[in-house]
C-alpha cells in the first residue's frame, strides 16, 4: 500500500522559511541598530564631553610645557648660530666713567636711576649717565649673544647719555652658565670683566672649565688667582643673589633688560631700545 508523502505546513515550506529567516535577520538588524547607535551616539557624546574638560585643564600646561621647549630649543641652537653673533670687538663705544678707566667695572653710587639695584656691578658708559639699561644675561644663552649687537649700536649712538649694568642670570637648564658667571667675576677682580664678557660672548663653545681658565691665561690674568676664585666659587652666592633680584623685578628668561620702568624681554632690535631711551631723555 503506497502512504502518500507528507506535506509540509505552509509556513514551513522552504521558500516560506528562507523569506522568513531574511526578514528575522533585518528586523534582529533594525534593533541592533538602533539599540546600539544609541548606545554609540551616548558613547560619542561622552568622549567629546571627555576631550573638553582635559583640553580646557591641560591648557595652561600646555603652554608651561611649550615655552620650556623653547626655552631649550635656543639653548641647543647656540652652537650652529654662534658664528653669526660673535662679537666684533672694534665696535664696542668705550666711554670712561667718571675715573677715566676705559672700562667702568663696579658700578659707584651714582644717584640715578637703579642705583640700588645695580651698585658693585659691571658697567659700560659713564656712571652719571641719564639713562641706565639693566642687563640680566646668561653667557650660554644665544638670544643673549644676539643682542650684544644691538647693545654695541645702542652705545655708539648714544655714547654718556646712557650706561649699561650687567647683571648675572644664569639659566638653571645651561649646564655651564653658572661657572661662566663666576669665572667673569673671579675676571673682575682683576679689571678685567668687559674683555673677559666679550671673550666668553665671542666663543660660546669655551665654557667647559679648562677653557674658562685658558681665557684667562689668553687676556693675561693671574692664573693663581684666577683659578683659586673659579675653584672656590668665590661668587656663586653673589651670581645666585643677581637671579633671585632678577626674578623679583620680572625676569624669568634671558636677556632681561629694565630702562627705567620699562621692562624688555628676549634678544632686542636697535629700535626696541630706540623707542624706549628717547623717551626716557625726553622726559627729563
Amino acid at each position: 500500500m503506497e502512504i502518500p508523502a507528507k506535506q509540509p505546513h505552509p509556513v514551513l515550506a522552504s521558500g516560506n522559511i528562507s523569506r522568513l529567516c531574511k526578514i528575522s535577520m533585518m528586523r534582529d538588524a533594525m534593533f541592533l541598530k538602533s539599540a546600539y547607535g544609541r548606545q554609540a551616539q551616548h558613547r560619542r557624546r561622552l568622549a567629546l564631553a571627555r576631550v573638553d574638560t582635559l583640553r580646557n585643564a591641560a591648557s595652561p600646561i600646555l603652554a608651561a610645557i611649550v615655552g620650556t621647549v623653547i626655552l631649550m630649543c635656543g639653548a641647543a641652537g647656540a652652537g650652529p648660530d654662534r658664528a653669526n653673533v660673535m662679537l666684533v670687538q672694534d665696535d664696542w663705544v668705550r666711554v670712561p666713567s667718571s675715573g677715566g678707566s676705559s672700562y667702568s667695572e663696579p658700578a659707584r653710587h651714582s644717584g640715578s636711576q637703579d642705583s640700588q639695584v645695580t651698585e658693585d656691578h659691571p658697567q659700560r658708559g659713564g656712571d652719571n649717565a641719564p639713562v641706565t639699561i639693566v642687563e640680566y644675561s646668561d653667557f650660554q644663552c644665544p638670544y643673549c649673544r644676539q643682542t650684544e649687537s644691538s647693545l654695541r649700536q645702542v652705545l655708539n649712538k648714544y655714547g654718556d647719555q646712557v650706561r649699561l649694568v650687567y647683571m648675572d642670570f644664569p639659566l638653571s637648564f645651561h649646564q655651564h652658565a653658572m661657572e661662566a658667571a663666576m669665572a667673569a667675576r673671579c675676571a673682575g677682580e682683576q679689571g678685567q670683566f668687559w674683555a673677559y664678557h666679550d671673550a666668553l660672548i665671542g666663543n660660546p663653545s669655551g665654557l667647559s672649565t679648562p677653557e674658562l681658565k685658558t681665557t684667562a691665561t689668553q687676556l693675561g690674568l693671574d692664573r693663581v688667582s684666577f683659578d683659586a676664585c673659579l675653584d672656590e666659587h668665590k661668587y656663586q652666592s653673589a651670581v645666585i643673589a643677581d637671579r633671585t633680584q632678577g626674578e623679583r623685578v620680572g625676569a624669568s628668561g634671558t636677556p632681561y633688560f629694565i630702562i627705567g620702568g620699562h621692562s624688555m624681554s628676549g634678544a632686542q632690535p636697535l629700535s626696541a631700545f630706540e623707542s624706549v631711551i628717547d623717551e626716557q631723555l625726553r622726559s627729563r
